[in-house]
């Protein structure tokens, strides 16, 4: 009888805790939920030290910033950028949440699985460099921070930011020349985020059209 007793308990006790989870209103919470996103594009001094360069802050320095949103993540109707031929630009992503929370750091902490790449421009139109650097100071290729340097006019095209969520492992295989890899996709994984927006290369004061 003193057996019996013990397994009813335990019965009891685990119907009891299963209840209570069942019962538990805290969902989870996606980190990386995005409601808005927004691109920045900060005109900095590139110095150049042979293989490599320095991006410096300027004063009075020209912003360009475009922001999505909406479930198609779309900029507003009929936004185009114009970005200046032999200027560098320090690129930012700027991401909330749908309570208004940044988030984009979510992306650099979790650096291991997320890549960003920017397409859609002409060959050898645009460099970049990835800038994003962890707690400690260290260099990481995500592209929440990066630098765009603009070479070469060019016609209006849609630049297309596509910051990608890695599936495990495949991170080592893509290298910082990989930026504007148009076959991304061997990357597997599914898309954070997938931005759009028109954008010309123009000369330097060329705003007009």
């Amino acid at each position: 009888m003193k057996k019996i007793n013990v397994v009813i308990l335990a019965l009891s006790i685990l119907f009891f805790a299963a209840s209570c989870s069942k019962d538990d209103p805290t969902p989870e919470v996606d980190q990386e939920e995005v409601g808005t996103a927004k691109l920045i594009f900060t005109e900095v001094e590139r110095e150049a030290h042979g293989d490599h360069a320095h991006y410096n802050d300027i004063q009075n320095p020209e912003v360009v910033t475009v922001t999505f949103s909406g479930a198609d993540m779309l900029p507003p109707v009929g936004e185009h950028l114009h970005l200046e031929v032999g200027k560098s630009y320090r690129l930012q992503l700027v991401a909330t949440d749908f309570a208004g929370r940044e988030t984009q750091q979510t992306f650099v902490a979790r650096a291991d699985i997320h890549q960003a790449f920017i397409l859609g421009a002409p060959a050898n139109s645009l460099s970049y460099e990835y800038g994003d650097i962890d707690a400690n100071g260290q260099a990481l290729n995500v592209g929440v921070t990066g630098y765009l340097t603009v070479n070469a006019l060019a016609n209006t095209f849609t630049m297309n930011y596509v910051l990608r969520h890695l599936n495990a492992g495949v991170k080592g295989r893509i290298t910082a020349a990989d930026w504007n890899n148009a076959s991304y996709n061997q990357f597997t994984g599914e898309n954070d985020l997938d931005l759009k927006v028109s954008v010309h290369l123009v000369a330097e004061g060329d705003h007009d059209h």
